[in-house]
């Protein structure tokens, strides 16, 4: 078995520590213009990327994506950043983005990413779902493929359905993977890499955060592409992406320091006082079930929280929109039943989820907010609040991700699960069992 198969002591702990380098290596990659953040006692990866930059200031690279398609390409000679800016100003083209699990949260933050930043349309699928439609789709339209491994069978397959299609070879076909040498990365017309490295644990922590950077980026490039970004915006974002490895390592020095060990290394047992979320993790270590809800781009994050609490605490839980929670989960809502709400004061529908954190109290309900260290708006009407540093509405989701990891590993170590390999989680590959058969017999 390989080293994510197994797992180790510390594994899922470790990615997550991981992560600000593994972003901060990410945006040095492709950002041009200046340096990235480095986080705080730590020296960059690598020097920064020389200044460059169009229109006089940051401006993203995207190699991979200025390269002419070959000849025997439907869409031959054109580079496929012009094939997806051109979206954008064709009512008839769209995206279609396709991923399992993690990387289909990944995928539906994407969606807020690149309609708001490049406003091109975005339809979201889950490759599990699609491989088994008959998908309509049009020369020009461009197949967006996630996959952390770049071998998750659901996906393979959906790439192929598309391919061998009778419009398969006019449709730009791009792989977002963590793996170059990959199947989804060869069988793509050309992919973008996260460059997360190995994950040791199973569950996927600094993959999906190092995917939802690298499609950012993305999301900037296509909006200076199609002149959809104006110069201002764009420099903010950039500005601001390039801070959040600094503003995740805070989270992790004051989430996680007392778990990690005064060394960086070993693990040790927390205390009640440690930390707020492992005091959270010792009110809540024998419920049931949980609610995670957020709203625009934390929307997604509430559905990797939820999943997340069930791979690793074992315990049922279900992500909402926000504002879905009047059909159907208030019903269930009660003093045993935790809500975890995503309520940054950055998201534009800041007070509707404050409604929806009363909502919850009228029900008895304990509400967990996560919210910018300088709001103290939540204190008295949330059971605990957890903070997070400020940032940009578009980028809170790199930030919110974070607690969500910790919460599940501090409540799934609690109960004293495998946290770091999952019986439930060997399987990083989905496999094609009558395929297999039909190639064994």
């Amino acid at each position: 078995a390989s080293k994510r198969e197994q797992g180790s002591k510390g594994g899922m702990l470790r990615d997550i520590w991981e992560t600000p380098q593994v972003l901060q290596r990410l945006l040095e990659a492709h950002i041009q213009g200046g340096a990235a953040f480095a986080p705080p006692d730590r020296a960059p990866s690598a020097p920064p990327t020389p200044t460059g930059g169009s229109r006089g200031g940051k401006s993203v690279r995207m190699p991979s994506l200025e390269q002419p398609l070959p000849n025997a390409h439907g869409l031959a000679g054109r580079k496929p950043l012009e094939v997806m800016a051109a979206c954008s100003r064709r009512a008839a083209n769209r995206f279609t983005i396709i991923g399992s699990g993690t990387s289909y949260h990944a995928a539906l933050v994407a969606e807020y990413l690149i309609e708001h930043i490049a406003r091109i349309p975005v339809v979201v699928e889950l490759s599990s779902e699609y491989r088994f439609r008959t998908p309509v789709m049009r020369s020009g339209d461009v197949l967006i493929v996630v996959s952390s491994s770049g071998e998750t069978g659901e996906s393979v397959e959906s790439l192929r359905v598309v391919r061998n299609a009778e419009f398969g070879n006019d449709v730009l076909v791009i792989g977002v993977v963590n793996d170059e040498e990959s199947t989804i990365a060869r069988e793509s017309d050309t992919f973008l890499s996260v460059m997360a490295g190995d994950e040791v644990g199973v569950a996927s922590t600094k993959v999906l955060s190092s995917t939802i950077a690298a499609f950012t980026l993305l999301a900037v490039a296509l909006g200076d592409a199609c002149g959809n970004l104006s110069d201002l915006e764009r420099r903010r974002i950039l500005q601001e992406l390039q801070a959040v490895p600094s503003q995740i390592q805070t989270i992790l020095e004051r989430e996680s320091r007392a778990l990690k060990g005064d060394d960086g290394e070993e693990e040790r047992a927390l205390q009640i006082g440690d930390c707020r979320l492992w005091d959270i993790s010792c009110q809540n270590v024998l419920a049931n079930n949980f609610i995670y809800l957020g709203r625009g781009f934390n929307f997604p994050i509430a559905l990797e929280g939820a999943m997340k609490c069930k791979e690793i605490a074992y315990v049922h839980a279900e992500g909402y929109p926000a504002a879905e929670m009047k059909h159907g989960p208030i019903a269930l809502i009660d003093q045993f039943m935790p809500v975890v709400v995503i309520a940054p004061k950055a998201d534009s529908c800041y007070e509707k989820i404050k409604s929806n954190i009363e909502e919850v109290n009228a029900r008895s309900g304990a509400t967990i907010a996560i919210t910018e260290d300088d709001n103290t708006e939540l204190e008295a009407i949330c059971e605990y609040v957890v903070y997070v540093p400020r940032t940009h509405e578009f980028l809170m989701p790199l930030l919110t991700v974070v607690p969500m990891q910790l919460l599940s590993y501090m409540m799934g170590t609690l109960r004293g699960n495998e946290v770091d390999n999952p019986p439930a989680l060997r399987k990083v590959i989905s496999l094609d069992v009558p395929a297999l058969s039909a190639s064994l017999s």
